[in-house]
């Protein structure tokens, strides 16, 4: 990758970091029920609201996915550009980490979807979207992306050299990707 595209690359992670902020901390939604009642709702306000009903599962799991998961999932992507490690080995090993952190990818967003379409169900209840979840997706989106991107420069980089299969390692690899090892 060159530095120009790292320098990008590095920039939807701040910018995916930063939008990850107000999406978790502006309001969400609006829930009117029965005409009488009506509560805003940001990530964490609802689940502070979930804790304090002692909907414990519920209240970790959206603190898990919603919260910790993101920010997690920004940490190993900024210490991949920050490392950006140039040893074959090294660079499998990060692609296991990210490949696993990328199947929960959109799950943050699910979660929330859930819960929209949870409240959406009863009809004496009235849903209002606000800004804080055009915020989180977009820090979901940005979070897509970055790691698609990053999944591709760590794909072109182990492609191991015909001098380096010594490895055990890249021998796997070559193993499971024939065609690529017999290209180079």
């Amino acid at each position: 990758m060159t530095h120009h595209r790292r320098l990008i690359l590095a920039v939807l992670v701040a910018l995916g970091l930063l939008t990850l902020i107000p999406g978790i901390t502006l309001p969400m939604m609006t829930v009117k029920k029965l005409v009488l009642v009506k509560n805003t709702f940001t990530v964490l306000s609802g689940i502070g609201a979930l804790l304090a009903d002692k909907t414990f599962g519920l209240g970790l799991l959206l603190l898990g996915f919603s919260v910790i998961f993101p920010l997690g999932k920004y940490a190993v992507m900024a210490a991949y550009l920050y490392y950006y490690p140039p040893i074959p080995a090294a660079l499998a090993h990060w692609q296991h980490w990210l490949g696993k952190i990328g199947k929960f990818s959109m799950l943050d967003v699910f979660v929330v979807a859930q819960m929209l379409m949870i409240l959406k169900l009863g009809w004496l209840v009235e849903v209002q979207i606000h800004s804080g979840i055009y915020w989180y997706s977009a820090t979901a989106l940005l979070s897509l992306i970055a790691g698609i991107w990053i999944e591709h420069d760590i794909k072109q980089r182990i492609r191991p050299l015909p001098n380096h299969t010594s490895n055990p390692r890249i021998k796997k690899h070559c193993r499971h990707n024939n065609r690529q090892c017999k290209e180079r």
